[in-house]
Protein backbone atom coordinates (compact mmCIF):
# COMPACT_ATOMS: atom_id res chain seq x y z
CA UNK A 1 0.00 0.00 0.00
CA UNK A 2 1.41 3.55 -0.64
CA UNK A 3 2.04 6.25 1.46
CA UNK A 4 0.64 9.55 0.73
CA UNK A 5 3.08 12.59 2.33
CA UNK A 6 1.40 16.14 1.31
CA UNK A 7 4.06 18.39 1.15
CA UNK A 8 3.74 22.63 1.65
CA UNK A 9 6.37 25.18 2.39
CA UNK A 10 6.98 28.80 2.92
CA UNK A 11 3.62 30.06 4.15
CA UNK A 12 5.28 33.32 5.69
CA UNK A 13 1.96 33.92 7.59
CA UNK A 14 1.99 37.54 9.11
CA UNK A 15 -1.17 38.75 11.22
CA UNK A 16 -0.78 42.35 10.45
CA UNK A 17 0.24 44.47 7.32
CA UNK A 18 3.04 45.76 9.52
CA UNK A 19 4.91 41.73 9.41
CA UNK A 20 3.84 41.63 5.80
CA UNK A 21 7.21 42.94 4.82
CA UNK A 22 8.77 41.52 1.41
CA UNK A 23 7.95 41.17 -2.17
CA UNK A 24 4.28 41.89 -2.83
CA UNK A 25 3.71 38.78 -4.57
CA UNK A 26 4.41 37.27 -0.93
CA UNK A 27 1.03 37.02 0.05
CA UNK A 28 1.11 37.08 3.61
CA UNK A 29 -1.73 37.99 4.93
CA UNK A 30 -3.27 34.86 3.53
CA UNK A 31 -1.16 32.57 5.22
CA UNK A 32 -4.12 30.78 7.25
CA UNK A 33 -6.64 30.74 4.59
CA UNK A 34 -3.54 29.20 2.24
CA UNK A 35 -3.25 26.55 4.69
CA UNK A 36 -7.24 25.63 4.99
CA UNK A 37 -7.10 25.78 1.40
CA UNK A 38 -4.30 23.27 1.05
CA UNK A 39 -5.90 20.91 3.33
CA UNK A 40 -9.70 20.91 1.99
CA UNK A 41 -7.77 20.61 -2.10
CA UNK A 42 -6.09 17.53 -0.95
CA UNK A 43 -8.91 15.86 1.08
CA UNK A 44 -10.84 16.35 -2.37
CA UNK A 45 -7.89 15.05 -4.17
CA UNK A 46 -7.86 11.22 -2.01
CA UNK A 47 -6.40 12.66 1.35
CA UNK A 48 -3.56 12.00 3.00
CA UNK A 49 -1.49 9.86 5.58
CA UNK A 50 0.81 12.28 7.13
CA UNK A 51 1.78 16.10 6.22
CA UNK A 52 5.34 18.13 6.15
CA UNK A 53 5.48 21.79 6.35
CA UNK A 54 9.21 22.58 5.41
CA UNK A 55 9.34 25.57 7.18
CA UNK A 56 9.11 29.25 7.26
CA UNK A 57 5.68 29.53 8.57
CA UNK A 58 6.08 32.91 10.05
CA UNK A 59 7.20 35.90 7.69
CA UNK A 60 8.72 37.53 10.77
CA UNK A 61 8.88 35.47 13.70
CA UNK A 62 10.58 36.65 16.94
CA UNK A 63 10.73 35.89 20.64
CA UNK A 64 7.42 38.43 20.76
CA UNK A 65 3.95 38.04 22.36
CA UNK A 66 2.93 39.18 18.76
CA UNK A 67 4.88 35.88 17.10
CA UNK A 68 3.38 33.42 20.29
CA UNK A 69 -0.35 34.83 19.17
CA UNK A 70 0.32 34.29 15.31
CA UNK A 71 1.45 30.54 16.35
CA UNK A 72 -1.11 29.63 18.24
CA UNK A 73 -3.99 31.33 14.86
CA UNK A 74 -1.57 28.70 13.17
CA UNK A 75 -2.04 25.93 15.08
CA UNK A 76 -5.76 26.18 15.60
CA UNK A 77 -5.55 25.78 11.46
CA UNK A 78 -3.33 23.17 11.60
CA UNK A 79 -5.74 21.32 13.97
CA UNK A 80 -7.86 20.18 11.08
CA UNK A 81 -5.54 18.31 9.71
CA UNK A 82 -6.38 15.78 12.40
CA UNK A 83 -5.16 14.14 15.52
CA UNK A 84 -4.49 10.40 13.60
CA UNK A 85 -2.51 12.35 10.82
CA UNK A 86 0.96 12.62 12.07
CA UNK A 87 2.82 16.24 11.48
CA UNK A 88 6.48 16.22 10.57
CA UNK A 89 7.56 20.46 11.01
CA UNK A 90 10.58 21.94 10.06
CA UNK A 91 11.61 25.33 11.09
CA UNK A 92 13.15 28.02 8.70
CA UNK A 93 14.77 31.17 9.00
CA UNK A 94 12.11 33.25 9.12
CA UNK A 95 10.16 31.92 11.77
CA UNK A 96 12.10 33.01 14.55
CA UNK A 97 13.32 31.10 17.64
CA UNK A 98 12.87 26.86 16.72
CA UNK A 99 12.24 26.07 20.43
CA UNK A 100 9.41 28.17 20.23
CA UNK A 101 7.67 26.95 17.20
CA UNK A 102 7.82 23.40 18.09
CA UNK A 103 7.15 24.46 21.49
CA UNK A 104 3.36 26.11 20.40
CA UNK A 105 2.62 23.18 17.87
CA UNK A 106 3.99 20.53 19.86
CA UNK A 107 5.89 19.11 17.68
CA UNK A 108 9.62 18.28 17.73
CA UNK A 109 12.60 17.38 15.20
CA UNK A 110 14.76 14.89 15.07
CA UNK A 111 13.51 11.01 14.49
CA UNK A 112 10.17 9.48 13.66
CA UNK A 113 8.65 6.75 12.32
CA UNK A 114 5.24 6.70 10.36
CA UNK A 115 4.29 2.79 9.18
CA UNK A 116 7.10 1.57 7.89
CA UNK A 117 8.63 5.00 6.80
CA UNK A 118 11.73 6.01 8.73
CA UNK A 119 11.48 10.28 8.87
CA UNK A 120 14.38 12.80 10.08
CA UNK A 121 13.70 16.28 10.67
CA UNK A 122 16.66 18.31 10.59
CA UNK A 123 16.82 21.72 12.50
CA UNK A 124 19.62 23.43 11.08
CA UNK A 125 20.99 26.87 12.06
CA UNK A 126 21.46 30.12 10.74
CA UNK A 127 23.87 32.94 11.04
CA UNK A 128 23.24 36.86 10.68
CA UNK A 129 22.81 36.79 7.30
CA UNK A 130 20.57 33.59 6.94
CA UNK A 131 23.30 30.94 5.60
CA UNK A 132 22.26 27.47 7.28
CA UNK A 133 24.80 25.35 8.46
CA UNK A 134 24.11 21.45 9.28
CA UNK A 135 25.17 21.44 13.13
CA UNK A 136 28.01 18.19 13.39
CA UNK A 137 25.92 16.78 16.25
CA UNK A 138 22.70 16.73 13.77
CA UNK A 139 25.17 15.10 11.55
CA UNK A 140 25.94 12.38 14.44
CA UNK A 141 22.74 11.32 15.50
CA UNK A 142 21.09 11.29 11.69
CA UNK A 143 24.13 8.92 10.92
CA UNK A 144 23.55 6.46 13.97
CA UNK A 145 19.51 6.58 13.08
CA UNK A 146 20.25 5.74 9.85
CA UNK A 147 21.86 2.59 11.12
CA UNK A 148 20.16 1.28 13.50
CA UNK A 149 17.16 0.70 11.29
CA UNK A 150 14.88 -0.52 8.24
CA UNK A 151 13.19 0.79 5.47
CA UNK A 152 13.05 3.68 3.65
CA UNK A 153 14.22 6.95 5.12
CA UNK A 154 12.95 10.56 4.49
CA UNK A 155 14.88 13.58 5.51
CA UNK A 156 13.22 17.04 5.94
CA UNK A 157 15.07 20.45 6.09
CA UNK A 158 13.86 24.22 5.16
CA UNK A 159 16.97 25.12 2.52
CA UNK A 160 17.43 23.68 -0.50
CA UNK A 161 20.20 20.92 -0.64
CA UNK A 162 20.37 19.53 -4.44
CA UNK A 163 20.75 20.31 -6.92
CA UNK A 164 22.74 23.40 -7.20
CA UNK A 165 20.64 26.55 -7.62
CA UNK A 166 22.73 29.15 -8.78
CA UNK A 167 26.49 30.30 -8.61
CA UNK A 168 25.57 33.56 -6.40
CA UNK A 169 22.63 31.52 -4.52
CA UNK A 170 23.88 31.72 -0.85
CA UNK A 171 21.45 29.40 0.96
CA UNK A 172 22.31 26.50 -0.16
CA UNK A 173 24.03 24.67 3.11
CA UNK A 174 27.57 25.78 4.10
CA UNK A 175 28.61 22.39 4.49
CA UNK A 176 26.20 21.15 1.53
CA UNK A 177 29.00 18.78 0.29
CA UNK A 178 28.83 16.64 3.61
CA UNK A 179 25.06 16.56 3.80
CA UNK A 180 25.19 14.91 0.31
CA UNK A 181 27.26 12.38 1.37
CA UNK A 182 25.65 11.50 4.73
CA UNK A 183 22.35 11.16 2.39
CA UNK A 184 24.37 8.97 -0.16
CA UNK A 185 25.67 6.78 2.52
CA UNK A 186 22.75 6.25 4.37
CA UNK A 187 20.43 5.33 1.51
CA UNK A 188 18.36 7.96 1.87
CA UNK A 189 14.93 7.49 0.00
CA UNK A 190 13.50 11.03 -0.47
CA UNK A 191 15.19 14.54 0.79
CA UNK A 192 12.46 17.70 1.17
CA UNK A 193 13.19 21.25 1.46
CA UNK A 194 12.03 24.53 1.02
CA UNK A 195 13.75 28.25 0.82
CA UNK A 196 13.76 28.24 -2.62
CA UNK A 197 10.61 29.61 -3.85
CA UNK A 198 10.26 28.89 -7.28
CA UNK A 199 10.71 25.27 -6.21
CA UNK A 200 13.18 22.54 -7.97
CA UNK A 201 11.46 19.64 -9.95
CA UNK A 202 12.39 16.02 -8.57
CA UNK A 203 15.92 15.53 -9.26
CA UNK A 204 17.99 11.92 -8.15
CA UNK A 205 21.39 11.94 -7.33
CA UNK A 206 23.17 8.56 -5.41
CA UNK A 207 20.37 6.71 -5.40
CA UNK A 208 18.74 9.61 -3.53
CA UNK A 209 15.55 12.16 -4.97
CA UNK A 210 16.07 15.77 -3.97
CA UNK A 211 13.09 17.98 -4.03
CA UNK A 212 12.45 21.29 -3.43
CA UNK A 213 9.17 22.47 -2.48
CA UNK A 214 7.64 25.98 -4.08
CA UNK A 215 6.46 28.23 -2.21
CA UNK A 216 2.64 28.71 -0.62
CA UNK A 217 2.65 31.87 -0.33
CA UNK A 218 2.99 32.96 -3.93
CA UNK A 219 1.01 32.63 -6.83
CA UNK A 220 -0.13 30.20 -8.37
CA UNK A 221 -0.29 29.07 -4.78
CA UNK A 222 1.04 25.58 -4.95
CA UNK A 223 1.35 22.17 -2.80
CA UNK A 224 2.82 18.61 -3.49
CA UNK A 225 2.01 15.35 -2.79
CA UNK A 226 4.42 12.59 -2.56
CA UNK A 227 3.02 8.65 -2.90
CA UNK A 228 5.63 6.46 -2.06
CA UNK A 229 5.64 2.76 -2.58
CA UNK A 230 8.24 0.67 -0.99
CA UNK A 231 11.34 2.37 -2.74
CA UNK A 232 9.39 4.35 -5.78
CA UNK A 233 8.11 7.95 -5.10
CA UNK A 234 5.61 9.79 -7.61
CA UNK A 235 5.46 13.75 -6.51
CA UNK A 236 3.07 15.78 -7.90
CA UNK A 237 2.61 19.63 -7.37
CA UNK A 238 -0.55 21.31 -7.64
CA UNK A 239 -1.80 24.70 -7.70
CA UNK A 240 -4.51 26.34 -6.21
CA UNK A 241 -5.00 28.99 -8.82
CA UNK A 242 -7.62 27.54 -11.23
CA UNK A 243 -5.79 26.15 -14.48
CA UNK A 244 -8.58 26.08 -17.37
CA UNK A 245 -8.91 26.11 -21.11
CA UNK A 246 -11.93 28.55 -20.49
CA UNK A 247 -12.22 32.02 -18.65
CA UNK A 248 -14.47 30.45 -15.34
CA UNK A 249 -16.90 33.03 -13.61
CA UNK A 250 -18.21 32.76 -10.28
CA UNK A 251 -21.83 33.39 -10.57
CA UNK A 252 -22.79 33.49 -6.84
CA UNK A 253 -20.30 35.12 -4.18
CA UNK A 254 -21.41 36.36 -1.33
CA UNK A 255 -20.42 38.96 0.71
CA UNK A 256 -19.96 40.62 4.33
CA UNK A 257 -24.06 40.84 4.17
CA UNK A 258 -24.72 37.38 4.44
CA UNK A 259 -25.83 36.07 7.85
CA UNK A 260 -23.72 32.73 7.31
CA UNK A 261 -21.09 34.21 5.95
CA UNK A 262 -17.38 34.20 7.95
CA UNK A 263 -15.04 36.46 7.79
CA UNK A 264 -15.38 37.84 4.00
CA UNK A 265 -16.27 40.75 2.38
CA UNK A 266 -17.17 41.95 -1.32
CA UNK A 267 -13.91 43.56 -1.93
CA UNK A 268 -11.94 40.02 -0.37
CA UNK A 269 -14.14 38.21 -2.83
CA UNK A 270 -12.59 39.89 -6.43
CA UNK A 271 -9.72 39.61 -5.08
CA UNK A 272 -9.49 36.40 -4.30
CA UNK A 273 -11.38 35.77 -7.52
CA UNK A 274 -8.54 37.40 -9.41
CA UNK A 275 -6.04 35.94 -7.86
CA UNK A 276 -6.56 32.47 -8.08
CA UNK A 277 -7.19 32.50 -11.72
CA UNK A 278 -11.35 33.45 -12.44
CA UNK A 279 -13.22 34.97 -15.29
CA UNK A 280 -14.80 37.53 -13.47
CA UNK A 281 -17.93 36.81 -10.48
CA UNK A 282 -21.09 38.33 -9.36
CA UNK A 283 -21.17 39.07 -5.83
CA UNK A 284 -24.69 37.72 -4.75
CA UNK A 285 -26.35 38.50 -2.14
CA UNK A 286 -29.59 36.50 -0.02
CA UNK A 287 -32.51 39.43 -0.67
CA UNK A 288 -34.25 37.88 2.00
CA UNK A 289 -31.62 38.63 4.71
CA UNK A 290 -31.16 42.05 3.39
CA UNK A 291 -35.07 42.27 4.71
CA UNK A 292 -35.44 39.96 7.48
CA UNK A 293 -33.88 39.33 11.17
CA UNK A 294 -30.81 35.93 10.84
CA UNK A 295 -33.55 34.49 13.05
CA UNK A 296 -36.34 34.74 10.84
CA UNK A 297 -34.37 33.91 8.11
CA UNK A 298 -33.43 30.66 9.34
CA UNK A 299 -36.84 29.68 10.35
CA UNK A 300 -38.04 30.02 7.40
CA UNK A 301 -40.37 32.92 8.67
CA UNK A 302 -39.86 35.30 5.51
CA UNK A 303 -41.44 32.70 3.62
CA UNK A 304 -44.26 31.87 5.72
CA UNK A 305 -44.93 34.99 6.85
CA UNK A 306 -44.45 37.51 4.11
CA UNK A 307 -45.27 40.69 5.85
CA UNK A 308 -41.70 40.63 8.01
CA UNK A 309 -40.17 40.93 4.68
CA UNK A 310 -42.40 43.90 3.36
CA UNK A 311 -42.97 45.73 6.57
CA UNK A 312 -39.21 47.56 5.78
CA UNK A 313 -38.10 46.99 9.70
CA UNK A 314 -34.70 45.05 9.18
CA UNK A 315 -33.99 46.70 5.77
CA UNK A 316 -30.36 46.23 4.78
CA UNK A 317 -30.74 46.29 1.31
CA UNK A 318 -29.16 49.88 0.21
CA UNK A 319 -27.08 49.62 2.48
CA UNK A 320 -25.67 46.17 0.36
CA UNK A 321 -26.28 48.41 -2.59
CA UNK A 322 -24.09 51.48 -1.38
CA UNK A 323 -21.08 48.52 -0.40
CA UNK A 324 -20.86 46.70 -3.86
CA UNK A 325 -21.73 49.64 -6.60
CA UNK A 326 -18.71 51.38 -6.12
CA UNK A 327 -16.83 47.29 -6.89
CA UNK A 328 -18.77 47.01 -10.31
CA UNK A 329 -16.70 46.57 -13.23
CA UNK A 330 -16.25 44.59 -16.39
CA UNK A 331 -14.83 42.00 -14.33
CA UNK A 332 -17.21 42.05 -10.81
CA UNK A 333 -21.33 41.98 -11.01
CA UNK A 334 -24.02 42.41 -8.92
CA UNK A 335 -26.84 40.29 -8.06
CA UNK A 336 -29.49 38.76 -5.56
CA UNK A 337 -30.51 35.51 -4.56
CA UNK A 338 -34.44 35.53 -4.93
CA UNK A 339 -36.54 33.49 -3.28
CA UNK A 340 -40.54 32.94 -3.26
CA UNK A 341 -43.10 33.85 -0.52
CA UNK A 342 -46.40 31.71 0.61
CA UNK A 343 -48.37 34.77 -1.46
CA UNK A 344 -45.94 33.41 -4.62
CA UNK A 345 -44.10 37.03 -4.72
CA UNK A 346 -40.61 36.93 -5.10
CA UNK A 347 -38.61 38.49 -2.31
CA UNK A 348 -37.51 41.55 -3.47
CA UNK A 349 -38.99 45.16 -3.23
CA UNK A 350 -40.36 46.72 -6.90
CA UNK A 351 -38.32 50.04 -5.61
CA UNK A 352 -35.49 47.67 -5.28
CA UNK A 353 -35.52 45.91 -8.71
CA UNK A 354 -33.79 46.57 -12.02
CA UNK A 355 -30.67 47.58 -11.05
CA UNK A 356 -29.03 44.08 -10.23
CA UNK A 357 -26.72 42.41 -13.47
CA UNK A 358 -28.20 39.00 -12.18
CA UNK A 359 -31.08 37.25 -10.11
CA UNK A 360 -30.52 34.00 -8.77
CA UNK A 361 -33.04 32.26 -7.55
CA UNK A 362 -33.23 29.97 -4.79
CA UNK A 363 -35.45 27.05 -2.90
CA UNK A 364 -34.33 26.79 1.00
CA UNK A 365 -37.58 26.65 2.63
CA UNK A 366 -41.36 25.62 0.96
CA UNK A 367 -44.88 27.40 2.29
CA UNK A 368 -45.27 24.75 4.86
CA UNK A 369 -42.41 22.26 7.14
CA UNK A 370 -40.55 19.85 4.83
CA UNK A 371 -42.47 17.18 7.43
CA UNK A 372 -45.63 18.36 6.56
CA UNK A 373 -45.04 17.01 3.02
CA UNK A 374 -45.25 13.71 1.46
CA UNK A 375 -42.89 13.01 -1.64
CA UNK A 376 -45.50 13.39 -3.72
CA UNK A 377 -46.40 16.89 -1.87
CA UNK A 378 -43.12 18.51 -1.66
CA UNK A 379 -41.62 17.54 -5.04
CA UNK A 380 -45.40 18.77 -6.61
CA UNK A 381 -44.50 22.15 -4.29
CA UNK A 382 -41.44 22.27 -5.28
CA UNK A 383 -41.80 22.59 -9.06
CA UNK A 384 -44.66 25.14 -8.41
CA UNK A 385 -42.59 27.84 -6.85
CA UNK A 386 -39.25 26.73 -9.72
CA UNK A 387 -42.19 27.57 -12.10
CA UNK A 388 -42.99 31.07 -10.16
CA UNK A 389 -39.61 31.63 -10.38
CA UNK A 390 -38.57 31.41 -13.53
CA UNK A 391 -41.71 33.45 -14.54
CA UNK A 392 -40.39 36.31 -12.61
CA UNK A 393 -37.43 36.82 -14.06
CA UNK A 394 -34.44 34.80 -12.55
CA UNK A 395 -31.33 34.01 -14.63
CA UNK A 396 -29.79 31.57 -12.40
CA UNK A 397 -31.20 28.55 -10.60
CA UNK A 398 -29.05 27.68 -7.37
CA UNK A 399 -28.37 24.62 -6.06
CA UNK A 400 -31.07 22.87 -7.53
CA UNK A 401 -32.29 19.86 -5.28
CA UNK A 402 -30.43 20.88 -2.57
CA UNK A 403 -34.16 21.33 -0.29
CA UNK A 404 -34.77 17.82 -0.57
CA UNK A 405 -31.12 16.61 0.73
CA UNK A 406 -31.16 19.31 3.01
CA UNK A 407 -34.00 18.30 5.08
CA UNK A 408 -33.19 14.39 4.03
CA UNK A 409 -36.12 13.76 2.01
CA UNK A 410 -36.06 11.77 -1.18
CA UNK A 411 -34.67 13.50 -4.40
CA UNK A 412 -37.74 13.57 -7.21
CA UNK A 413 -35.04 12.42 -9.69
CA UNK A 414 -37.90 11.22 -11.92
CA UNK A 415 -38.62 15.28 -12.22
CA UNK A 416 -35.09 16.15 -13.84
CA UNK A 417 -36.44 15.94 -17.49
CA UNK A 418 -39.26 18.27 -16.84
CA UNK A 419 -36.88 20.97 -14.35
CA UNK A 420 -34.62 20.82 -17.43
CA UNK A 421 -37.12 21.27 -20.21
CA UNK A 422 -38.57 24.58 -18.28
CA UNK A 423 -35.35 26.02 -17.58
CA UNK A 424 -34.28 25.46 -21.05
CA UNK A 425 -37.47 26.79 -22.52
CA UNK A 426 -36.51 30.54 -20.50
CA UNK A 427 -33.28 30.58 -20.48
CA UNK A 428 -32.34 29.92 -17.51
CA UNK A 429 -28.87 28.45 -16.26
CA UNK A 430 -28.64 25.18 -13.85
CA UNK A 431 -26.08 25.95 -11.35
CA UNK A 432 -22.98 23.97 -10.18
CA UNK A 433 -22.94 24.14 -6.53
CA UNK A 434 -20.80 22.32 -4.00
CA UNK A 435 -21.00 24.07 -0.91
CA UNK A 436 -23.02 21.79 1.31
CA UNK A 437 -24.53 20.44 -2.10
CA UNK A 438 -24.61 17.07 -3.40
CA UNK A 439 -24.69 17.73 -7.80
CA UNK A 440 -26.08 14.74 -9.72
CA UNK A 441 -24.40 14.28 -12.44
CA UNK A 442 -27.55 12.46 -14.11
CA UNK A 443 -29.56 15.89 -13.90
CA UNK A 444 -26.47 17.94 -15.25
CA UNK A 445 -26.14 15.67 -18.11
CA UNK A 446 -30.22 15.81 -18.71
CA UNK A 447 -29.49 19.67 -18.58
CA UNK A 448 -26.86 19.61 -21.69
CA UNK A 449 -29.02 17.29 -23.65
CA UNK A 450 -31.88 19.78 -23.44
CA UNK A 451 -29.76 23.04 -24.08
CA UNK A 452 -29.75 24.09 -20.56
CA UNK A 453 -26.67 26.30 -19.79
CA UNK A 454 -24.60 26.27 -16.83
CA UNK A 455 -23.52 28.11 -13.95
CA UNK A 456 -20.92 27.53 -11.37
CA UNK A 457 -21.39 29.26 -8.05
CA UNK A 458 -18.80 28.79 -5.26
CA UNK A 459 -21.91 30.13 -2.98
CA UNK A 460 -18.47 30.99 -0.47
CA UNK A 461 -19.60 31.83 2.95
CA UNK A 462 -15.48 31.28 4.47
CA UNK A 463 -12.10 32.75 3.16
CA UNK A 464 -10.99 29.21 1.80
CA UNK A 465 -14.09 29.72 -0.43
CA UNK A 466 -14.03 32.27 -2.35
CA UNK A 467 -12.54 31.96 -5.57
CA UNK A 468 -12.16 28.29 -5.47
CA UNK A 469 -13.75 26.38 -8.58
CA UNK A 470 -11.51 23.53 -8.90
CA UNK A 471 -14.37 20.93 -7.71
CA UNK A 472 -16.88 22.91 -10.03
CA UNK A 473 -14.36 22.54 -13.09
CA UNK A 474 -13.91 18.31 -12.37
CA UNK A 475 -17.28 18.11 -11.77
CA UNK A 476 -18.35 20.39 -15.49
CA UNK A 477 -15.71 18.07 -17.23
CA UNK A 478 -17.30 14.92 -15.78
CA UNK A 479 -20.72 16.27 -16.90
CA UNK A 480 -19.37 17.64 -20.69
CA UNK A 481 -18.35 14.35 -21.72
CA UNK A 482 -16.25 15.31 -24.19
CA UNK A 483 -18.25 19.29 -25.20
CA UNK A 484 -16.36 22.11 -25.18
CA UNK A 485 -16.77 23.82 -21.95
CA UNK A 486 -17.16 27.07 -23.44
CA UNK A 487 -20.02 25.77 -25.11
CA UNK A 488 -22.20 24.71 -21.95
CA UNK A 489 -21.38 27.77 -20.01
CA UNK A 490 -23.82 30.45 -19.19
CA UNK A 491 -21.34 33.45 -17.98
Amino acid sequence: MSFRLLILSDVHYAATPADAVGPARRRCLLGRELLRRVLANARRRGGFDAVAILGDLLNRGDASDRTQQSLAELAEDLSAIGGDVPLLLVTGNHDGPAEQVYRALGERPGPQVIGQLRFFVFADVYDGADRCTRLEEDRRRFGEFAAAGEGPIVVLQHNPVCPAIDDDYPYMHTNREQVLRDYAAAGVLLSLSGHYHKGTEPTRVDGVTYFTAPALCEAPFCYSLAEIQGRQVDIRTRRLALESETPLVDSHAHTEFAYCGRDISAADEIDRARSFGLGGLFLVEHSPQLYVTKEAFYTGQHVRQPHLWRDGRHRRIDDFRRAVQPLRDGYARIGLEVELDADDRVILDDADRGWQDILVGAVHFLNKDHSQYSDAEMAAEFMRVNRRLIECGVHVLAHPWRVFTWFRRTVPTHLYGELADLLAASNVAAEINCHLNQNDPAFFRTCIERGVKLALGSDAHVPEEMGDLHEHLAFLREVADGRDLADLLAF
